[in-house]
C-alpha cells in the first residue's frame, strides 16, 4: 500500500514537472500552440517559432527545473545534516555565500571564468560559519542557527552589492541577482549547473540511509555505525555544490529549499531514499511554474521569480516557525 502511494506521488510529481515545462515553453509574449511546440522540439529548424523555443524559452525552462530541483535537494540535505526542519540554503546563508564567491571570482579573475568554483567555496564557507556560530555546548540551537544564518546572509549580500556597485553594474542587474531570476539563461549555464547538480546528487544518494540516521542525533547515528564527521563533511560539500550551481544561474532564490522538502516529506515520509528524488521533481516543477507566474504579472510586467517564491514561501516559513514554537512549549 505504502509503495503504491509512493509510486503515485512520483508519477504525479513527474507529470507536474512535464506540464510545467511544456507550459513554460508555450507561454510568453508570443504564445506558441502545443502542436507547434511538440513539432519544433522533435524537428527543429530555423523558423521563428523554432528559434524562440530552442534559443529563448527552452533554456529558461530547463534552467528553472535544474535550479528548483537542486535547491530542493540541497534543502533536504541541510535539514538532515543540521537536524533542523527550518534549514535551507537561503536561510543558513549558503545562497548569499555562493553569490559573494561568484562575485569575487568574476571581479578578481574574470578571464578564468571561475564563477562556479567561487560560488561553491563561498557557499561552503557561509554554511560552516553559520553552523559554528550556532553551536553551543556541542549542540546546534535552532533559533541561533536561523539568526546566525540570517546575519551571515545579510553581511555577505551587502558585500556582494558593494562590489557590484564598485564595478559600476546597473542597479536593475544587482536587484535581479539579489532577488533571483532565470531570465536570459543560456544553454551553457544550464549545462554547467545541471552537470554540477547531477554530480552532487550522485554524491548524496549513497548516503540516504546515513541521513536517516543523522535525524536521530549524532550519538545515535554513531552507534548505528555511521562515520558522523565524514558524512557531515561530505553532505555539507554536496549541498554547497548544489547551492552554488543554482546561484550561478539564478542568483539568490529563497524558500524553494525550505518548502519543497517539507511537502515531499509529508507525501513520501522521512526516508531520504524516497524523499530526495521526490523533492527534486517538486522543486523543479514548482520553480518552473513560479517562473510562468513571474512573467504573467499584469500592469507591471515580468518580475524576478525570487519575488514569487518569497511571496509563497515566506508565509509557509512563518507557519513552520510558529508550529515549532508551539511544539517546544508543549515539550520543554
Amino acid at each position: 500500500m505504502a509503495h503504491g502511494k509512493q509510486v503515485a506521488n512520483y508519477t504525479a510529481a513527474i507529470l507536474l514537472l512535464a506540464f510545467a515545462m511544456v507550459m513554460g515553453i508555450m507561454h510568453g509574449p508570443t504564445p506558441i500552440p502545443l502542436g507547434t511546440v511538440v513539432h519544433r522540439l522533435l524537428a527543429p529548424n530555423r523558423s521563428i517559432d523554432s528559434v524562440i523555443i530552442w534559443d529563448i524559452r527552452f533554456p529558461m525552462v530547463a534552467a528553472s527545473a535544474v535550479v528548483g530541483g537542486g535547491l530542493a535537494v540541497a534543502g533536504a540535505v541541510m535539514q538532515a545534516l543540521l537536524k533542523n526542519p527550518l534549514a535551507d540554503p537561503y536561510i543558513v546563508g549558503a545562497s548569499a555565500g555562493a553569490g559573494l564567491g561568484a562575485t569575487l571570482a568574476q571581479d578578481l579573475v574574470p578571464w578564468l571564468n571561475l564563477m562556479a568554483p567561487g560560488a561553491f567555496l563561498g557557499a561552503l564557507a557561509a554554511v560552516l560559519l553559520s553552523y559554528l556560530l550556532s553551536r553551543a555546548r556541542g549542540t546546534v540551537s535552532m533559533l541561533t542557527l536561523i539568526l546566525a544564518g540570517y546575519a551571515v546572509g545579510v553581511i555577505l549580500t551587502s558585500v556582494s552589492t558593494f562590489l557590484m556597485l564598485f564595478n559600476q553594474q546597473d542597479l536593475s542587474t544587482i536587484f535581479a541577482w539579489e532577488i533571483g531570476g532565470i531570465d536570459g539563461a543560456t544553454w551553457s549555464q544550464v549545462l554547467v549547473s545541471g552537470l554540477l547538480i547531477v554530480v552532487a546528487f550522485a554524491i548524496v544518494w549513497p548516503f540516504a540511509h546515513d541521513m536517516n540516521a543523522l535525524l536521530l542525533g549524532e550519538e545515535e547515528a554513531h552507534h548505528l555505525g555511521v562515520n558522523v564527521r565524514r558524512i557531515q563533511f561530505v553532505l555539507l560539500c554536496a549541498a554547497s555544490l548544489m547551492t552554488a550551481a543554482a546561484v550561478y544561474v539564478s542568483g539568490l532564490i529563497g524558500f524553494v529549499g525550505l518548502v519543497m522538502p517539507h511537502i515531499a516529506r509529508r507525501l513520501n515520509g522521512p526516508n531520504h531514499r524516497h524523499l530526495l528524488p521526490l523533492a527534486f521533481c517538486l522543486g523543479a516543477g514548482f520553480l518552473t511554474l513560479a517562473q510562468i507566474v513571474a512573467e504573467s504579472i499584469p500592469v507591471i510586467g515580468p518580475i524576478p521569480v525570487g519575488l514569487v517564491t518569497a511571496f509563497l514561501g515566506g508565509p509557509y516559513f512563518l507557519y513552520l516557525l510558529l508550529r515549532q514554537a508551539r511544539y517546544q512549549r508543549r515539550w520543554p
